[in-house]
């Protein structure tokens, strides 16, 4: 039964951790990030971006707090970071990154915050000089002033917005946070000048951000359907080549009074009996992969598994399961007993 099972739970397995890997990542990101925004009104764009005038009109009453977040990535040596723009002006009442250490009144141009995972691999803390690339390619030497626990949801580099916004392709904002007491209608038409900027609670601007996770998740999962799919062949012929193997057996069986339906109810019967086992495996592996995964990135052992696709990756399992074990054991059963029974003598 082990050469049977192995395949098999390697497929269940592999694909588990694949599919849910990405969702595991994606659901803690979104939780540090509902965690982090203290802002009443998020203002996304459907474009590329909100441009800075948007920006600019909003923050057009004194007590109001305005953000800018632009996106991009630096390196640092050789190794590749998420990084963002704040506007660093009130910053900390639309914007809590958990510091831990430091403080991000000090973030100007010069200065720099990271994430705690950043300031472990780079040995970093509140004073030491980051030396990096700019996204255009420009290097700088900054000072780091904070370091912060939620970089998952956040980046691993932070720096002034005007910073980031002179060394990037595009310097419109990802997103603009937004304290006030004005309502969602007086900001929209504040910005009805600019087509495409819409004014989001958190709660939706949340939403909003596991869509496009969604969308760029299916571009992963088509690049390993290829790996999953060599997987799932080498389960199938696995299969039926254990079926054919077992002629001689087939034909002792129906000599001593089986029946043809009989002999395919028992490799049926085999079959669930090998899914059941390869099910209980490849899931418990990939539950320790997915909870070791989740501890190392986030902290906490709390994976997130969709049942609908569990239950379609088991189906999926158990059709290839009995697809190869009944048709090359119909296929062997064509053969008259005894003529087996005596090439065999």
């Amino acid at each position: 039964m082990a050469p049977v099972v192995t395949p098999l739970t390697l497929l269940i397995g592999m694909t588990c951790t694949v599919l849910f890997v990405q969702p595991t990542l994606g659901d803690a990101a979104r939780a540090q990030v509902r965690e982090g925004v203290r802002a009443d009104w998020v203002v996304a764009s459907q474009g590329p971006g909100v441009p800075a005038d948007a920006a600019r009109q909003l923050r057009t009453r004194r007590h109001d707090v305005v953000t800018e977040v632009v996106r991009t990535t630096v390196r640092v040596g050789l190794a590749k970071y998420a990084a963002q723009g704040v506007t660093p002006a009130g910053l900390t009442r639309t914007w809590d990154p958990d510091v831990t250490a430091g403080s991000l009144r000090g973030l100007t141009e010069r200065t720099a915050a990271v994430s705690e995972l950043a300031a472990d691999q780079l040995h970093l803390k509140p004073g030491s000089t980051l030396k990096l690339t700019l996204g255009d390619g420009t290097p700088r030497t900054l000072t780091v002033v904070a370091v912060y626990a939620r970089g998952l949801g956040f980046g691993d580099l932070t720096f002034a917005h005007d910073l980031v916004a002179r060394h990037v392709d595009n310097p419109l904002a990802s997103s603009v946070l937004v304290s006030t007491t004005r309502t969602q209608t007086q900001l929209a038409t504040t910005l009805r000048e600019f087509p495409g900027v819409q004014v989001l609670a958190p709660a939706d601007a949340d939403s909003l951000q596991a869509r496009r996770q969604q969308a760029n998740a299916e571009v992963d999962y088509l690049t390993m359907g290829l790996v999953l799919a060599f997987t799932a062949i080498a389960v199938v012929n696995t299969l039926a080549m254990s079926v054919a193997e077992r002629v001689r057996e087939f034909a002792l069986l129906r000599l001593a009074g089986a029946t043809r339906r009989q002999v395919l109810r028992m490799l049926r019967a085999e079959a669930l009996s090998v899914l059941l086992l390869a099910t209980a495996l490849g899931s418990g592996i990939a539950l320790a992969v997915l909870t070791a995964f989740s501890v190392g990135m986030t902290g906490r052992a709390a994976p997130s598994v969709e049942p609908l696709l569990y239950l379609t990756v088991i189906a999926v399992a158990g059709t290839l399961a009995l697809v190869a074990t009944a048709l090359p054991g119909r296929v062997a059963l064509r053969v008259r007993a005894v003529t087996v029974a005596t090439a065999r003598q």
